[in-house]
């Protein structure tokens, strides 16, 4: 049940994290919303981290991972916002979720043995992913020239930025407090892009853009934290709960922005989906 609780809290969590920084990047650009993103999800994730590290001695040994856990979120979460900005929710957000698959084909590339199960999940992802990638976009108006091709450009990076991030987070994770996977991409996040951002004059965040951002950290860092706790229970269940933000995220900026997506393109966001579903079973 904490699994399942977890999972669903989490991609609600990640899903809200989505949508607020879509329309923040829109409003202010993808540099001021991650260094604002950045921010405000260190500051949730503060006592979290505080009390879960507390007393532990730093890990130097595990500096690689933490480097490549921190730069892969960071990395993807920039190459999302990008994405956003031009391009739909829909598109960008399954894209970008299939970073389970990502991970999994690096472990297998390392040399490890994965079970079939994982193979079919994997193939599954990708098929879906090229299904969406190739899938005629219906006319909308409202969408700029290039939109698609930004979306799945700037969605497909940010994919294998998350996966290699979430490859040295599953690493992290088995040896470390998980305050320390926490607190990775927040420090990468706040040094890379905060700090030089607020420097050059280009953290600059309007009232209307404000709330949107706050959200977008916030949730961040709860969605993390939700999954953390569900995969305390059961990795497969809440994996497979957690990255069903992308069709959530779908749903709700048709709903919500009136982005239209064609038969297909909704076709392959469903078999990513499911796909991820299969990959984490069959990862457990």
């Amino acid at each position: 049940m904490i699994a399942l609780i977890g999972g669903v809290l989490a991609a609600l969590c990640f899903t809200g994290a989505i949508l607020s920084s879509t329309r923040a990047t829109r409003m202010v650009g993808p540099v001021a919303t991650l260094g604002g993103v950045m921010l405000f999800s260190a500051i949730a994730a503060a006592p979290i981290v505080l009390l879960s590290v507390a007393g532990t001695r730093f890990p130097s040994e595990s500096i690689g991972w933490l480097v490549l856990a921190g730069v892969g979120n960071v990395g993807g979460l920039f190459s999302e916002y990008v994405g956003l900005r031009r391009g739909k929710v829909g598109i960008v957000g399954a894209l970008a979720a299939a970073e389970g698959a990502v991970a999994a084909t690096i472990s297998i590339l390392a040399g490890e043995q994965l079970a079939p199960a994982v193979g079919i999940g994997v193939a599954i992802v990708a098929g879906g992913v090229v299904l969406t990638a190739l899938a005629p976009d219906p006319p909308d108006a409202r969408s700029a020239p290039g939109a698609l091709q930004t979306a799945l450009v700037f969605g497909g990076i940010a994919g294998l930025a998350f996966g290699a991030g979430l490859y040295a987070t599953g690493h992290l994770g088995a040896t470390l407090p998980i305050g320390w996977a926490l607190v990775a991409p927040r420090v990468v996040g706040v040094a890379a892009i905060t700090i030089p951002a607020a420097l050059t004059g280009r953290l600059r965040i309007g009232r209307a853009a404000l709330p949107y951002v706050m959200a977008g950290g916030f949730c961040e860092a709860g969605g993390f934290l939700a999954f953390a706790w569900g995969a305390g229970s059961g990795i497969a269940v809440a994996s497979a709960l957690a990255a069903q933000f992308a069709t959530l995220g779908a749903i709700v900026a048709w709903l919500r922005f009136g982005e239209r997506l064609s038969r297909w393109q909704w076709l392959g966001i469903a078999t990513v989906a499911i796909g991820v579903v299969v990959l984490a079973f069959g990862s457990a």
